[in-house]
């Protein structure tokens, strides 16, 4: 049964190992919570590369987003995007056209477009160069347990209530991925 609605919380540190450090002080606290079955990490590295890994949405995600994005559909979507914000002025120009070769060139890497644009795009808007976080999709019962057992741990809340079709979006960012099995409960 879907729960009546899903937040999309993250818990950024300074320092790319803060939120793996601030998660092991607090495991003690964490254990038996059922999302803490449901977080992942992230860093934010320098020349802006994003890793992510752990659970999200059900799924066990393991992505780095650094590689190279030049190449034929790079220059195809770098041109549809041109096209597109031409519509808006002299800004939609650059914007589409940096946001199209963004997205051609993903296209062409096999980690698949959709976790870069719904997932990696949200997290270089929340978590800071050089820094990272704890993030969990969730109900917001869960989001408040996460916060509460996390909170004195230096960290920084970023919080938002997730329509059911940006819930959706990021669900499917990550479809691609292994489903997490569940751990068995003592």
């Amino acid at each position: 049964m879907e729960p009546t609605g899903v937040d999309f919380a993250l818990m950024v540190f300074e320092h790319t190992g803060g939120a793996e450090h601030a998660y092991g002080d607090a495991a003690s606290q964490a254990s038996g919570e059922p999302w803490a079955q449901e977080v992942a990490f992230v860093e934010h590295h320098r020349r802006d590369r994003i890793v992510v890994r752990g659970t999200f949405a059900g799924h066990y995600v393991d992505a780095d987003d650094e590689g190279e994005f030049i190449g034929r559909k790079t220059a195809e979507g770098a041109v549809a995007g041109a096209a597109v914000g031409l519509l808006f002025g002299p800004a939609g120009l650059a914007v589409g056209l940096v946001g199209g070769g963004m997205a051609g060139g993903v296209a062409s890497e096999h980690s698949g477009p959709r976790l870069r644009s719904a997932l990696f795009d949200e997290l270089r808007n929340e978590v800071p160069e050089g820094s990272s976080a704890v993030i969990l999709m969730a109900a917001p019962e869960d989001v408040d347990a996460m916060i509460s057992t996390l909170q004195g741990h230096g960290g920084r809340l970023a919080r938002h209530q997730l329509t059911p079709e940006a819930a959706e979006a990021l669900r499917a960012a990550v479809a691609g991925s292994p489903s997490a099995a569940p751990r068995p409960s003592a």
